[in-house]
């Protein structure tokens, strides 16, 4: 089974096609496959994935270690599978995704993600800025497991993700509580006293 045109579309405006001729890339999308992932199931880092650029096409997926504490939250337009896919080294910390709703991912085979590297330098540009800002992502999260109280990693996550002094919640206080692996009246207690 093919990508349906939303999920198709999806994906072809992503940050891996941005400045590509997306026209081109139309057959190589089109011979990839969904996978349905049902809400609460687990995804691991299976070795028959791990030569592959995850994407997630619809739904939430939580990235946790191994004694379920979240990571993060990847919503749909989110790449997974990042690390491991050109790594020489094994895992060191061993994670897993769950599924937070009904969700719909993908995989970039490596040996296409290689062809594509040598056909098209704007994609070996995209491919080198997303792993970049994975790697952000990944410090940011270390800040925000080390950070001495719920309030540093609130004020820590508000100074890393405003835009011209203005923070979008898409998903609320609630999410917002999530990524910062803190309940909700932890969270409202932070908040008021910062």
């Amino acid at each position: 089974m093919a990508l349906n045109v939303k999920q198709e579309k999806r994906l072809l405006s992503s940050a891996l096609f941005a400045g590509c001729d997306t026209q081109s890339y139309r057959p190589l999308v089109q011979t990839l496959s969904p996978i349905s992932i049902l809400k609460g199931q687990r995804i691991g880092s299976p070795p028959h994935h791990a030569s592959a650029l995850g994407f997630l096409l619809d739904g939430c997926l939580d990235l946790c270690n191994l004694n379920g504490v979240l990571f993060y939250t990847l919503e749909a337009g989110d790449f997974f599978e990042i690390e491991p896919m050109f790594s020489q080294i094994q895992t060191i910390l061993p994670w897993h995704l769950r599924a937070r709703t009904n969700t719909v991912v993908t995989f970039l085979d490596k040996n296409i993600m290689l062809s594509q590297f040598e056909e098209d330098p704007a994609f070996a540009r995209n491919y080198i800025h997303i792993r970049a800002d994975y790697t952000q992502n990944l410090t940011r999260q270390l800040d925000h497991f080390t950070a001495a109280s719920p309030g540093v990693a609130l004020a820590l996550y508000l100074l890393g993700n405003h835009t011209q002094h203005i923070l979008k919640l898409p998903d609320g206080l609630a999410g917002l509580a999530r990524r910062l692996n803190i309940s909700r009246a932890t969270l409202y207690r932070a908040l008021a006293d910062l």
